[in-house]
């Protein structure tokens, strides 16, 4: 990604240089709706992830609700252990995440998950990790066998002040990645992420809100049950817009409704606030289960799968202001990763859930030779899964942390 990052910063230097570019026609959501706005006909399939607005904790005593009436006769919910995966960013190193669930798979013991959640790279990982089965096959040919074509179309030097003169906002063109998911998510996966949403489960995808600089947390299930005829475009923009790396790649804009207007909203990479999330104080779980009759908590584990190492390389940086402003970005990204492990495990400690940590292992010595490499991304592939098929020693703790 080291070459993302240094693009990603010549763009900044030719913005900053720029200083009467126009800016991209848009009816941008009016700050005192924010918050308030709803996607038309979909009212109900996301919320801010900062606070109690009562969305998310409706959402969980709902999923519980359907959670039990779902089980076989016989079954008591409070004996289930409840299995959750939460998937990091990490662009080509997703790479490693999918071969980890894969050699899970091959292993016999990879659960079905109750709570999958996405972000970036995660977020093009985490609808075909929901359902598994044959789709996590088709996931691990896509993370092997594609390269930075057929994720995105760089432009020219003189395409990009073209582009910026004209109010284009990204240096290459995500089309190639949007068509991607155009073939892979369709109306079938639509569907049985619907009828795995009604038994109870949960797929949450994040999204950052550029205009609001607030993460977005979309409920994906409930976007596959709407029956809008919409569902299936609005699902794979979220998945985009998630994946999609500000300047970088184009934002993706949503159109929303709020007072009687349609307005859009600005989306990009939600890796941009956090690197990976589970939840925060969006719901209230005793409060939960009391509302839905339950006396004993039922057991609950999380695997959070960092696709990423957690310290960066040893690397002797150029005296070169691209490849320090490169380097200063990839370091700033992996300790915002690291305080995200640290956050979530508190929570775990808070709620009692069991903690389980898996990343790219610190002597994996990195060789890209561009963003999207097949031949660095199936070795990935090849050691997350042999790992996992092996028996993957998760991690017990967050980094450096002692008890």
């Amino acid at each position: 990604m080291n070459k993302v990052i240094q693009s990603v910063t010549i763009l900044l230097l030719i913005v900053l240089g720029l200083t009467s570019c126009a800016s991209k026609t848009r009816t941008p959501l009016p700050e005192q709706y924010s918050g308030k706005a709803k996607i038309a006909g979909m009212p109900q399939v996301r919320d801010y992830a900062v606070a109690m607005t009562g969305y998310y904790q409706n959402d969980f005593e709902e999923s519980l609700k359907q959670k039990i009436s779902s089980m076989p006769e016989g079954h008591n919910i409070e004996d289930h252990v409840f299995k959750i995966l939460a998937i990091s960013g990490g662009g080509a190193n997703g790479a490693f995440g999918v071969g980890l669930i894969n050699g899970w798979d091959a292993s016999g013991t990879r659960p079905v998950f109750t709570l999958v959640t996405g972000i970036s790279t995660g977020a093009l990982i985490a609808p075909f990790v929901f359902l598994g089965g044959e789709y996590d096959t088709e996931l691990g040919r896509l993370f092997t066998s594609v390269n930075s074509d057929d994720i995105f179309k760089q432009k020219s030097f003189f395409g990009i002040l073209s582009s910026l003169i004209g109010s284009s906002d990204a240096l290459a063109d995500s089309q190639p990645l949007a068509d991607l998911l155009t073939e892979h998510l369709d109306e079938e996966m639509l569907g049985e992420i619907a009828k795995a949403h009604s038994e109870g489960r949960r797929l949450l995808i994040a999204t950052t809100n550029l205009d609001a600089r607030k993460l977005v947390v979309w409920n994906m299930g409930a976007i596959a049950s709407s029956g809008h005829p919409k569902a299936l475009e609005l699902f794979r923009s979220v998945v985009l817009a998630s994946a999609s790396m500000p300047v970088a790649f184009p934002a993706v804009y949503l159109d929303v409704e709020a007072g009687g207007q349609t307005y859009d909203e600005m989306h990009v990479d939600g890796g941009l606030l956090v690197e990976v999330f589970f939840y925060g104080d969006i719901l209230n779980i005793e409060e939960g289960l009391k509302k839905v009759g339950l006396k004993n908590r039922p057991e609950a584990k999380l695997y959070i799968i960092r696709n990423n190492q957690i310290n960066i390389q040893y690397e002797e940086v150029e005296v070169d202001v691209l490849a320090i402003a490169g380097r200063s970005l990839s370091s700033l990204t992996t300790s915002q990763g690291v305080g995200d492990l640290f956050r979530i495990y508190l929570i775990t400690k808070r709620e009692g859930i069991d903690f389980n940590l898996a990343s790219i292992p610190p002597d994996f010595v990195p060789n890209a030779q561009e963003a999207f490499d097949p031949v660095e991304m199936k070795r990935l592939y090849d050691l997350g899964y042999s790992m996992a098929l092996n028996g993957y020693p998760w991690e017990k703790l967050p980094p450096l942390y002692n008890e």
